[in-house]
């Protein structure tokens, strides 16, 4: 399973490197602003995508929904989530921020504990904060200032060269599931297998009314994640966005409440 994960990064370190910049003045400007020089790949795959959201996962949240009561949903939510606070931990670190890696460790000890294992999020009633820090963060932290073309990536959606390089060093790096895999590989692939649904599950309404009101659903998409992710990027580095931001959105992680 890691080896597939690092062959596949691997694969878009490649393909990002064989993506040019046309020469055309016109067709410059269009590239710079929208990052996308992989653009017809990047829709065939979106497509493929709405399929697969269509005829599996909108059928599953529904059936979902309806089976599991709702504070029984919020509770493998806030489970889930609490697994990937270590690995939000360890890039803070990475990234140099002791301040946030000690709130990390506050929710984490706080849920765990009080929490039920994370079944509750007491954190949040204590006034403990939700910080979140990812690989691809860490690179730009670092100074990988490129991000690198827009990729649509099967089934897991937006995201940049760079931050899908950071979402497979994450994958393989987690401690929680260095733990679990070494304990049970199934029950590995069933937490990352229900993460990648909860995360969908989680953002099925908010996308499901912007596609409806939006004329080229794909563009509003790459203009959501873009503007976000740096608007991200920009904070953690200090830095002031050149522009506010058109959508206020945060794309869940993979096990995210």
């Amino acid at each position: 399973m890691r080896k597939l994960i690092i062959g596949l990064f691997c694969c878009l370190f490649l393909l990002g490197g064989c993506a040019t910049r046309p020469t055309d003045p016109d067709e410059l400007v269009i590239y710079q602003q929208n990052n996308d020089p992989l653009e017809p790949m990047n829709r065939g795959i979106f497509a493929f995508n709405q399929k697969a959201e269509a005829y599996v996962f909108e059928p599953a949240v529904k059936g979902y929904r309806a089976v599991v009561p709702s504070p029984v949903r919020t509770g493998f939510d806030n489970f889930l989530a609490n697994l990937r606070q270590p690995i939000y931990f360890v890039n803070a670190v990475l990234q140099g921020d002791m301040k946030a890696a000690a709130t990390i460790t506050g929710r984490f000890t706080v849920n765990s504990l009080l929490g039920f294992f994370g079944l509750f999020d007491t954190a949040s009633k204590l006034d403990i904060p939700v910080v979140k820090r990812d690989f691809g963060q860490t690179l730009a932290v670092w100074g990988v200032k490129d991000s690198g073309p827009y990729l649509m990536l099967p089934l897991l959606g937006p995201t940049t060269l760079r931050d899908a390089v950071g979402l497979g060093v994450d994958t393989v790096g987690d401690p929680v599931d260095w733990i679990i895999y070494n304990q049970n590989a199934w029950l590995s692939y069933a937490r990352t297998g229900a993460g990648a649904f909860l995360k969908y599950e989680n953002m099925h309404d908010l996308t499901d009314s912007m596609e409806k009101g939006s004329t080229d659903y794909y563009a509003t998409m790459r203009s959501m994640y873009q503007q976000n992710r740096q608007k991200e990027v920009s904070a953690l580095r200090g830095e002031k966005m050149e522009a506010p931001a058109e959508y206020e959105f945060d794309f869940p992680d993979d096990e995210e409440e």
